[in-house]
């Protein structure tokens, strides 16, 4: 009874679902067809619209995630080919109009790919710095143009019984001129890599437009041009920097020990070991590694985690320079020069470009400046003794000791040629008050027309630096530098990046810097920062600025304004490359009258709300929530951006003043779930009393509270005069912290307590009449967006409602579940219209698309299902993302889909139907051509033009026709059978030979075919040597599968041949017979 009683509650509840008669359900469908008719009928002739009916979609373009933490070198790419093809023409023009050029001695020109290279879970991945987007990986784990992760190789991050991938690159370097790549892998491998073959297989491997930008799965890996052995090193290598020579690169492991090595003969030239851990801890493990940029200098700075720095001149260092007696030789000679200033790890060391000064920042929070001399070694005999004498009291012990001294004297001798050696003193210590991460000297900065006379005037002596850390704010420091008397002042902060620009220390800082003079921004040749900050986000920051005269608040008794010089705009960010964007929660794409500049607006697992520009995927980061953002709607005429998330905060930000906020909601007691703006246009120049009345715009919002809210806005005037204020306010970094008290403060309308359960979404009707809301309670309920009052409720889910989309064409609205059903509901009597099945897992985000006549759903399959409301049946799936798809949004013409999930991918889909008919139709017309012009060939019987035609076709069909056609003339003619195909056959390429071999594999699968297969095969191997046959790669396998069905064939014919001997004895006999009746 249990059993019967469940399955007549399943009945019900389907019947209460549906609840209709199928013809009434049938005319529902119709009705929303036929209005969807009259639209289009209605629309301008001139507009050439898509198809009604979309049947194929493709991906044009993806984001995946790029970055994962690490060491990240930025290179110009100087002869490298473009790293990805998009295939658009306006795309190729506008690159080509970018590709920087220079010109040798031979004219050639060479262009320039900027080129970012970032670790990604033990693998190294190729970002194209002008478009941010992953264009290839080292190891081979991401595999395509379009930036799809290779789920082939995904074995790849745990090859190992005990979990660690022993391949993982855990090191790099990049030479000096780009094309010397170095690996050191966890297993100790040094391996180098020619760049411009990675490079080059990644422009080979583009895939155009006309093949509908399918991706790429192949799994082949870079192989490196030469393996140089074991790293030397008992513990993994972290850090790696080539000399500005590219002839050495060096080596720091977390054991401590610091290795130099002869790239280009492939061995170690250098070892050196701290000379003090304590209690045999890793304090003294390597944490920089940093050359002198003089290429004729071989000094080499190794910094520790114990705070110590040793500097190393590798003219006057012997090789193995642990020994005790080494150290003393080389500490004496200037072969190394020792410190201990600092305590904590040391992260940056560098010289300036005179070679007159010295500079360390650490973790300690201070940097150190250090002036460089040049002194006169003394008492080179009295040292020399002393360390005789030394050596031999400690190995009294040794038999061969005056070996032993004599090596000694030699390795003196050696250097006394050497009068002079450099000292270091510290002569300023600069507290920093945050943990230094990066640090870099601006050469160029005195050059910069709006810097000359600023900052108290910068003359080409003074001394700019920038320096980013664990505050994530970069500054500029300024030393004054007096040459003739050779002083150095105190480093004073000259400016620092104003607090609306910066990364912040809250969310893990900063942990890179990096002078870039790529012109990856456009900046005509300036320099600009990369910063790399704890979220895995690229940003170049500018240098350059504009001086504008900003008003003071006056307290003179006069009442005179005063003004100060500010500078605008400096170490501002100019765009971002986002390495990792976290779990994709929800996105909308922002309408645009152009393709090209199309944008969605994406909130991640972070309080950023992020702008991405699909055609370059270059990110902006718009600050303002303080807790996660949940949800994200735009306003129909793209001006306004709505987002909502754990703050329990809503907030308004204004798109045509580069996303400022303008405005925030607050009034519910939980995380805010969903948002939803109106979707009149008219009704946002609604302004006054008639807007705070409710006649304008609003912002309907929903909570954990179990509530739904709504919130008048003021009007596009009051908008853009808000937006006005708050930039002039964020343009000086003095009134940045009052930004938050000039937002407006949007007060409740109206609000209800909606559900039982969670509330998941809101959704505004197209007129803004009705408002739909989906909970965990598994209904949908349709209120009056006047007055928040209740009109309907739509019942028969099974399980929590995800998503819900009003259509723009008809009364209906379309809904999913966590059941793994779409359905299509009437708005007239609120019944179930459609139920559309296909999902294996919960089904998360739905849209209309078509002009109606569609649907196209998401799920945490990771799939996207087209569905055609008509038939009730999915016309595509779509596959390409491996986790949940919390995110899709399709843009305003239905051209576009943008898809985001929990795997940090963003895809976008192109609607490829009408390309794909273009595609059938001219395929149907050359195949007409292709019959008609083979007809004509053989009429007048053209046998070679004929199967010419027919096998650069690739048509074995065709090529059948053919053969029996060139076989039955030369029967006809009383020729051998093969004569004539015996003379093509001499005249072909191998390669047209085993193509013809592989059609008659295929011909012989059936009887009928087998006769010409056979006189096809025989006259290819009578004609062509088996040698040289078995040397073509197929054959052998080509030829395998041959003989099977050619020894059924004979078997038949001499079964056939043996039964006809019974024909002829019944024939004899019959004779007999009549032979006998006429003698009778």
């Amino acid at each position: 009874m249990m059993i019967n009683t469940d399955r007549q509650q399943d009945d019900f509840s389907r019947n209460d679902s549906m609840n209709i008669p199928q013809q009434h359900e049938q005319e529902e469908v119709d009705n929303i067809e036929n209005s969807t008719n009259e639209t289009q009928n209605g629309s301008a002739l001139a507009v050439s619209s898509p198809p009604a009916i979309s049947k194929s979609w493709s991906i044009q373009s993806a984001h995946v995630p790029s970055y994962s933490g690490g060491k990240v070198i930025l290179c110009r790419g100087r002869g490298i080919p473009d790293l990805i093809s998009s295939g658009d023409e306006s795309t190729s023009t506008q690159n080509s109009g970018e590709e920087m050029e220079t010109v040798e001695e031979n004219e050639e020109r060479i262009v320039e790919t900027p080129f970012l290279l970032a670790p990604r879970d033990g693998d190294l991945t190729i970002i194209d710095a002008k478009r941010g987007v992953l264009a290839r990986s080292v190891r081979g784990v991401y595999t395509n143009a379009q930036n799809q992760f290779d789920k082939g190789n995904a074995d790849l991050d745990d090859n190992d019984e005990d979990g660690v991938d022993r391949e993982a690159i855990t090191a790099y370097c990049l030479s000096p001129d780009g094309k010397d790549l170095m690996t050191i892998r966890r297993d100790h491998l040094v391996r180098i890599h020619d760049m411009h073959k990675i490079c080059g297989i990644i422009s080979l491997e583009n895939i155009s437009k006309k093949n509908n930008n399918q991706m790429n799965t192949s799994s082949t890996f870079r192989k490196p041009s030469r393996t140089l052995g074991k790293s030397g090193h008992d513990l993994p290598v972290m850090h790696a920097e080539f000399h500005p020579s590219g002839a050495f690169f060096a080596t720091g492991g977390i054991d401590g020990r610091a290795s130099v090595w002869d790239a280009r003969g492939g061995y170690t030239t250098h070892a050196f070991r701290p000379h003090s851990i304590n209690g045999g801890g890793l304090r003294g493990s390597v944490s920089s590694i940093a050359w002198c940029q003089d290429i004729t200098k071989l000094w080499l700075a190794i910094g520790r985690e114990d705070g110590a720095i040793a500097i190393h001149d590798l003219r006057r260092c012997q090789n193995g320079s642990s020994n005790t007696d080494n150290a003393l030789i080389e500490e004496h000679y200037g072969g190394t020069v020792k410190m201990n200033d600092h305590v904590a790890a040391v992260t940056c060391t560098l010289w300036n470009s005179s070679l007159d000064l010295f500079f360390t920042g650490g973790r300690d929070q201070v940097i150190h400046t250090y002036t460089m001399s040049e002194i006169q070694i003394e008492d080179q005999e009295s040292i020399t003794n002393h360390l005789i004498t030394e050596q031999k009291l400690k190995r009294n012990k040794i038999k061969k000791k005056k070996m032993l001294g004599t090596s000694l004297v030699d390795k003196i001798n050696n250097l006394e040629s050497v009068k002079t050696k450099i000292v270091y003193k510290r002569i300023h210590t600069i507290p920093i008050y945050e943990s230094i991460e990066g640090m870099v000297i601006l050469p160029k900065f005195h050059t910069y027309s709006n810097h000359r006379y600023s900052f108290g005037g910068i003359s080409t002596s003074d001394i700019i630096f920038a320096t980013a850390g664990s505050k994530g704010i970069v500054k500029l420091w300024k030393s004054k530098r007096n040459i003739s008397k050779s002083t150095v002042s105190e480093f004073e902060c000259i400016y620092k990046q104003n607090d609306s620009y910066a990364f912040g220390e809250k969310r893990g800082g900063y942990t890179g810097l990096m002078l870039s003079n790529s012109n990856v921004s456009g900046e005509s040749a300036k320099d600009e920062l990369l910063a790399i900050d704890a979220e895995h986000n690229m940003t170049f920051i500018t240098l350059n600025s504009s001086l504008e005269h900003i008003k003071k608040d006056s307290n003179n008794d006069d009442g005179a304004d005063e003004t100060e010089l500010s500078h605008q705009h400096l170490l501002s960010p100019q765009r971002t490359i986002v390495g990792h964007n976290d779990e994709i929660l929800d996105l909308a794409v922002i309408p645009s009258t152009s393709s090209n500049t199309l944008r969605v607006a994406i909130a991640t697992n972070s309080p950023q709300l992020r702008i991405f520009e699909l055609h370059t995927y270059s990110c902006t980061l718009l600050e303002g929530h303080t807790d996660t953002i949940l949800c994200v709607d735009v306003s129909p005429c793209g001006r306004y951006l709505a987002t909502c998330g754990k703050d329990k905060t809503a907030r308004i930000w204004h798109m045509p003043s580069s996303g400022v906020c303008i405005a925030s909601a607050v009034g519910h007691t939980e995380a805010m779930g969903s948002v939803c703006l109106s979707r009149q246009i008219g009704r946002y120049d609604v302004v006054g009393k008639a807007a705070t009345n409710g006649a304008g715009s609003f912002l309907v919002t929903v909570s954990r509270d179990r509530t739904i809210k709504r919130w008048n806005l003021p009007g596009n005037m009051v908008f853009d005069k808000t937006a006005k204020a708050l930039m002039s306010r964020q343009d000086d970094a003095n009134n940045a912290e009052t930004d938050v008290n000039s937002l407006l403060t949007l007060d409740v309308f109206t609000s209800s307590r909606a559900h039982e359960k969670d509330i998941n979404v809101v959704s505004v009707a197209p007129n803004d009449s009705l408002v739909a809301t989906g909970s965990q309670d598994k209904t949908v309920k349709i209120w009056n967006s006047s007055d928040l009052t209740l009109k309907g409720v739509l019942r028969g889910h099974k399980r929590g409602v995800w998503d819900c989309q009003f259509s723009l064409h008809d009364r209906v609205i379309a809904t999913c579940s966590g059941d793994k059903t779409v359905k299509l509901w009437s708005l007239s009597d609120f019944n179930c219209v459609r139920t559309f099945q296909g999902h294996v897992a919960s089904t998360l985000r739905v849209r209309f698309l078509s002009s109606g006549l569609q649907l196209v759903s998401s799920g945490a399959d990771g799939l996207v299902k087209l569905w055609t409301i008509r038939t009730n049946e999915c016309e595509a799936t779509m596959d390409a993302h491996s986790d949940r798809i919390w995110a899709m949004d399709i843009s305003s013409d239905g051209d576009t889909l943008v898809s985001g999930g929990a795997d940090s991918k963003i895809v976008k889909w192109k609607d490829t139907t009408k390309n794909l008919e273009d595609n059938l139709k001219e395929e149907q017309e050359l195949q007409m051509l292709l019959e008609q012009k083979l007809a004509n060939h053989l009429r007048y019987k053209e046998y070679g033009q004929a199967l010419d035609l027919t096998l650069e076709m690739d048509k074995p069909r065709q090529a059948l026709k053919v053969m029996v056609a060139i076989v039955e003339n030369d029967m006809l003619h009383n020729r051998d059978s093969l004569h004539t195909l015996k003379s093509y056959l001499s005249e072909w390429s191998m390669s047209r030979i085993v193509q013809l071999l592989r059609y008659c594999r295929d011909w012989n699968t059936q009887a009928r075919n087998s006769f010409i297969a056979m006189l096809v095969v025989k006259a290819i191997f009578s004609t062509i040597t088996v040698d040289k046959l078995s040397k073509e790669e197929g054959v052998s396998d080509t030829a395998t599968g041959i003989m099977p069905y050619a020894e059924r064939h004979f078997d038949r014919i001499d079964n056939l041949y043996l039964n006809s001997h019974v024909i002829d004895f019944v024939l004899s006999s019959m004779g007999d017979l009549k032979d006998e009746n006429l003698d009778e």
